[in-house]
């Protein structure tokens, strides 16, 4: 761990407090896609702990990676001074309740493997657990697709994609209806009840663990603090520039997975700053890097985790140097305001919308040829951009036709299968109250907004 700690025990503590907090939010997401589902007669009472049996693989998947490479070179007392579980158990906390078991063997096992690369427990210089996760991310993104991330009870009762998905959607920056209605309101996402990785939706819980764990010095508090304040008064300063009142902050640090990230993620005493001032200025960056991800369409938790280690002792040779005076360190802050304030003008204009033009669709082309008007348009899918062919005639479409596509062989299928196309053109005048497909959640909603902006071009003309 850091220099701050003296002692095995030391070391023992952290991770008993660890434990302790992880617990109830293991419990929640247990209650959340286990039990709900189970209740509401959708699963299996065996199904129920789908989630603690994820859990249970990736802790016992890097157990098993650390305790063969101690046996392999002979290292006595490795197992038991290397918390081998831990990388495994974090990996599967931020994946989706539907992602296949032997995806978080392999993505425990590359954890692992980075661990041990720099000499186990106390040399990593990369967080594990995220290691992990980028692998995955990287190779199995076909696989792991938005509707993972539901569990049975989400995918009867909530038609969009997740919070942050559905925020790439929508026009400009989005309104509460578009954001937050989908879900409840923004005590939803405070409990938790909202689609999301594993360990990652209950805010609620995430601030309680952060609280206990900086009373009991487990975790440095200034990382987390400033890491989420950041992103807050970034979106804050987006939102107030394009009219829109302070839930749209809060839907962002609600969102996703900032919280579990910040407290759990960020501030792992390896891979962090030591200095105080290190820690601020790590805190700045991880949340301008965050941000700056979300608004190209990307979570941007576990990249920004992952650059903010490499940039650790850059930062902490500015905390030293400025241990004693704090004035050495002050361009680096007035630096980091400069950069807040201009990305947060810059991010504003470009999400600026004209009525409500949205600016992932583009209309290649229109034309009148006799009582019908022919569109050519296009609209940002899961997998890049949608093109189709829309045929309006005496005020209603006619015809919808798909020119070409990027998305996935099996999610289009499911779009063919469930014969969505049609469903948009016989519901064209009541399109809110028509659902998504599962298991291609996102490119079905990629056709509805589709229509949708067709229509509306339309109806002024």
């Amino acid at each position: 761990m850091g220099p701050f700690l003296r002692s095995k025990n030391s070391t023992n503590k952290i991770m008993l407090h660890l434990l302790v907090t992880l617990l109830p939010i293991i419990v929640f997401t247990i209650y959340k896609n286990g039990y709900v589902p189970y209740s509401h007669g959708l699963i299996s009472f065996m199904e129920m702990f789908n989630p603690l049996l994820n859990i249970f693989i990736g802790a016992l998947s890097s157990f098993v990676i650390e305790s063969i490479y101690a046996l392999i070179l002979k290292k006595k007392n490795y197992i038991k001074n290397s918390y081998a579980f831990f990388p495994g158990l974090f990996l599967a906390l931020i994946l989706p309740l539907k992602t296949p078991l032997y995806i978080i063997v392999i993505g425990s096992v590359v954890a692992s493997v980075s661990k041990i690369i720099f000499g186990g427990f106390g040399k990593n210089i990369f967080n594990p657990a995220l290691v992990g996760y980028l692998f995955i991310i990287l190779v199995f993104s076909s696989i792991l697709t938005t509707d993972n991330y539901f569990n049975k009870y989400e995918l009867d009762t909530i038609s969009s994609p997740t919070p942050l998905t559905n925020a790439s959607m929508v026009s400009g920056i989005g309104s509460y209806d578009e954001l937050v209605k989908p879900y409840g309101d923004l005590s939803n996402f405070l409990i938790g009840t909202i689609p999301g990785s594993l360990a990652e939706t209950s805010a609620l819980l995430c601030i309680i663990a952060y609280l206990y764990l900086s009373f009991t010095k487990t975790i440095k508090w200034r990382i987390p603090l400033v890491y989420v304040g950041t992103v807050f008064v970034i979106t804050f300063g987006i939102g107030r520039l394009l009219n829109q009142d302070i839930y749209y902050p809060l839907f962002h640090i609600l969102s996703g997975g900032l919280m579990f990230g910040a407290v759990f993620m960020a501030t792992d005493p390896i891979t962090s700053c030591v200095t105080p001032i290190g820690q601020v200025l790590q805190g700045f960056i991880l949340g301008i890097i965050t941000v700056i991800f979300r608004f190209v369409g990307v979570e941007g938790v576990a990249y920004s985790i992952l650059i903010g280690n490499m940039l650790v002792f850059f930062l902490d040779k500015i905390g030293m140097v400025s241990r004693f005076n704090f004035l050495k360190s002050i361009v680096w802050f007035i630096l980091i305001w400069i950069i807040i304030i201009g990305l947060t003008i810059i991010l504003a204009n470009s999400r600026k919308t004209i009525g409500n033009q949205d600016p992932n669709f583009d209309i290649i082309s229109k034309e009148q040829n006799n009582n019908q008007t022919i569109y050519n348009v296009s609209q940002e899918g899961y997998g890049g951009k949608i093109r189709a062919e829309v045929i309006i005639e005496n005020e209603k479409i006619i015809s919808l036709e798909i020119t070409s596509h990027h998305e996935t062989a099996n999610r289009y299928q499911l779009i063919l299968d469930s014969d969505y196309i049609n469903q948009l053109i016989n519901n064209q005048e009541n399109l809110d109250n028509l659902d998504t497909v599962s298991s291609a959640t996102v490119t079905s909603s990629a056709l509805k907004k589709l229509v949708i902006n067709v229509l509306e071009d339309y109806k002024p003309n």
